[in-house]
C-alpha cells in the first residue's frame, strides 16, 4: 500500500539544475480537503439536490484515505499502484531520452541523469499524492451523478477552490459530460462561499 504525505512544489529538473515551481503545489495540501467534502457527499440528498459543506473544518486523518477511497473503489490500490508503476516508466522514459541526446555534451547529460535520479523519490512521491488526488476527484463526480446533486457549496479558500474546480473539469471532461460552472458569492452570514452548479 502506498502512503501519501507531504513533499513540496513540482520540480523542474536540467542539466542546469533543480527547480521548485512555488505556484505548483503537491496535491497533498488539497488531498485532505477533498476526502472530507466525498465523505461527506455521501449521504441522503433526495429531499434537497444540494450540498453544503460545514464551515467549521476540521483536519482528515492521513489514515483514513484508504479506508473512504476503499469504500468507493474496492480495488483501489490495485489502480493506484499500476498508476504508480506507470509513472516508474516515465521517469525510466526520462532518463533513456536524455541519455540518447546528441546535441548535449557527455557532462551535460551525467548531471541532468543525475539530477532526475536523486529527485526520483521526491517525484514519486508526488505522482502518489496525485493520483490519490484523482481518484478522490473521480469517486465525488460519481456521487454527484449517482445521486443527482445540483449544487454543491464549501467555505471559500485555495484548498476548497481548488477541490472544487478540479471537479468541475472532471464533470465537463467524464463521460457522460456535464455542464458545471463554479462562483464564488456571499452567503446568508455574508460569508463568502464557492457555489458548483451541475446541469
Amino acid at each position: 500500500m502506498l502512503k501519501a504525505q507531504y513533499i513540496g512544489p513540482r520540480v523542474e529538473i536540467s542539466q542546469h539544475g533543480i527547480s521548485y515551481k512555488r505556484d505548483k503545489e503537491d496535491k497533498y495540501v488539497y488531498l485532505m480537503v477533498a476526502l472530507e467534502v466525498l465523505k461527506d457527499l455521501d449521504n441522503d440528498y433526495e429531499k434537497q439536490p444540494l450540498y453544503t459543506h460545514s464551515f467549521k473544518t476540521h483536519p482528515l486523518k492521513e489514515s483514513e484515505l484508504h479506508t473512504i477511497l476503499q469504500r468507493y473503489e474496492k480495488e483501489v490500490e490495485k489502480h493506484v499502484s499500476s498508476e504508480y508503476e506507470a509513472y516508474v516508466e516515465k521517469i525510466n522514459h526520462k532518463l533513456d531520452f536524455v541519455k540518447g541526446l546528441s546535441n548535449l555534451s557527455s557532462i551535460d547529460k551525467e548531471v541532468w541523469i543525475k539530477n532526475i535520479e536523486l529527485m526520483k523519490p521526491y517525484r514519486l512521491q508526488r505522482a502518489i499524492n496525485k493520483i490519490y488526488y484523482e481518484h478522490c476527484i473521480d469517486n465525488m463526480r460519481t456521487l454527484i451523478i449517482h445521486k443527482k446533486i445540483k449544487e454543491l457549496i464549501t467555505p471559500f479558500n485555495k484548498d476548497f477552490f481548488h477541490v472544487i474546480n478540479s471537479l468541475k473539469g472532471k464533470l465537463i471532461t467524464g463521460k457522460p459530460s456535464l455542464d458545471a460552472s463554479v462562483v464564488e458569492e456571499f452567503n446568508r452570514d455574508n460569508e463568502m462561499c464557492i457555489k458548483l452548479k451541475v446541469v
